[in-house]
């Protein structure tokens, strides 16, 4: 018998790595997500919080936590993660259920800059999904469409000049949505625009 839209959403949050790294914080009805960034002038980081509404259910993965060490662990431990494809990562991976659709929203937090790592950080952060996706389908025969989409959120001063023509996708990446911080918290996941999702399933 297949498995419901509900049931394989109930069986990733089984499936991950939760104790570790799930950060799904919820305030007046708001999910929380928050790192530390540069803004800029300053000389030290502080922390910046985004909130957002989440119609439907949500997972909040924090896929770039630090261990004790202040690192982050291997994502994959049986692979050398020394300066390789899959040692780069965004910040979050929000899982989402709603309208018998499950999303995965990757979402980096930068500061004043865009540097060069970031195509390649969303990029293996999407490559992580599907490495999911199939993982799980290969053990367990289950499996259902994800649809992914990239964010980066920032401070830029004047983040045009990175930009497309409509200002609002990265000029290198297409794909990667930009928002910045104070525009995009409070907002809706709902109302989170991104044209490029790639589905994976």
């Amino acid at each position: 018998m297949p498995i419901t839209i509900e049931s394989y959403f109930g069986a990733l949050r089984d499936y991950l790595n939760t104790q570790h790294y799930e950060v799904t914080a919820v305030e007046n009805e708001k999910i929380v997500i928050k790192e530390k960034v540069y803004f800029p002038g300053a000389t030290a980081a502080r922390a910046k919080k985004v909130r957002l509404q989440v119609p439907g259910e949500a997972i909040v993965i924090n896929l770039d936590k630090k261990n004790t060490r202040g690192n982050s662990d291997a994502l994959f431990h049986f692979l050398d993660d020394q300066a390789k494809p899959w040692s780069k990562r965004c910040d979050f991976v929000i899982f989402r259920l709603h309208r018998k659709q499950i999303a995965a929203i990757c979402i980096e937090f930068k500061s004043g800059s865009f540097p060069d790592s970031l195509v390649d950080q969303m990029n293996a952060s999407a490559a992580w999904c599907r490495s999911l996706h199939s993982v799980i389908k290969n053990y367990t025969g289950k499996t259902k469409r994800i649809r992914i989409t990239k964010f980066v959120l920032s401070c830029h001063p004047n983040p045009d000049a990175y930009l497309d023509d409509d200002k609002k996708y990265i000029r290198r990446d297409h794909t990667i949505r930009h928002y910045l911080y104070d525009d995009v918290d409070g907002m809706s996941l709902d109302d989170l625009e991104n044209t490029h999702v790639e589905t994976i399933g």
